[in-house]
């Protein structure tokens, strides 16, 4: 009874549904690897079976965000605003989005990835995964910051992990300057539409990448808060 009093005056802490739909964010964007392998290999089965989890993925996180929105409380014993969390879902949600965009682009177009930009592209989805990892890892410690009231220590860990999530992000920028470099002599040898297309797959990638620093970004503020 004495929980329900408070709930109702305070209103849940909506930090565990937050994380939750980050979790379930960073499997969409986990799938992009074997994706991306099953796309060169041409084994479109296999492509087309992984962009529907993916798919199903970006579903589920979207079910988790509007839930979310619904259930959130006006008022709440946060030291950040319901607008603050608002902002910070949507842009975690973006993430799950654009993944969905890009295996959506690949697989409708039967887009293969050349020989020359292949590793390369592999390489850029592993950076985008790992920065999603790491700005997941930033949003779990948001329970500890609370228990903490902020504490220096805490604030210190959350960020060195933002710090990560930047050094990460600026790691896709190289990568993607990479590819374009390589691309670039290909052109001519390549269907003009198709160009078009991988320069905006590894654009889409790029993306990944920034939304995950987003993420972090978010929690810098809230931080200064």
């Amino acid at each position: 009874m004495a929980k329900s009093i408070i709930d109702g005056l305070f209103g849940k802490s909506p930090i565990s549904p937050l994380q939750q739909h980050m979790t379930s964010v960073h499997l969409c964007i986990a799938e992009l690897k074997g994706f991306m392998v099953a796309i060169h290999a041409q084994d479109w089965d296999k492509a087309e079976k992984i962009q529907s989890k993916i798919g199903d993925k970006e579903e589920e996180a979207d079910i988790l965000k509007k839930n979310l929105r619904l259930s959130l409380p006006s008022t709440f014993m946060m030291p950040f605003s319901r607008r603050d969390l608002l902002d910070l879902l949507l842009i975690q949600d973006s993430i799950a989005n654009r993944t969905k965009d890009v295996s959506g682009l690949m697989i409708n177009r039967k887009m293969t990835l050349p020989n020359e930009i292949f590793e390369d592209i592999i390489e850029l989805t592993n950076v985008c995964i790992k920065t999603s990892a790491t700005a997941l890892k930033a949003v779990n410690e948001l329970d500890e910051l609370l228990e903490t009231a902020f504490g220096r220590r805490e604030r210190k860990v959350v960020g060195s992990i933002i710090s990560d999530i930047n050094e990460l992000e600026s790691e896709s920028d190289k990568i993607q300057h990479i590819i374009r470099t390589k691309l670039f002599p290909l052109e001519a040898d390549l269907p003009p539409v198709d160009v078009i297309f991988y320069y905006r797959a590894v654009e889409w990638l790029g993306e990944l990448a920034d939304s995950a620093q987003k993420v972090g970004s978010r929690l810098e503020v809230l931080l200064a808060k």
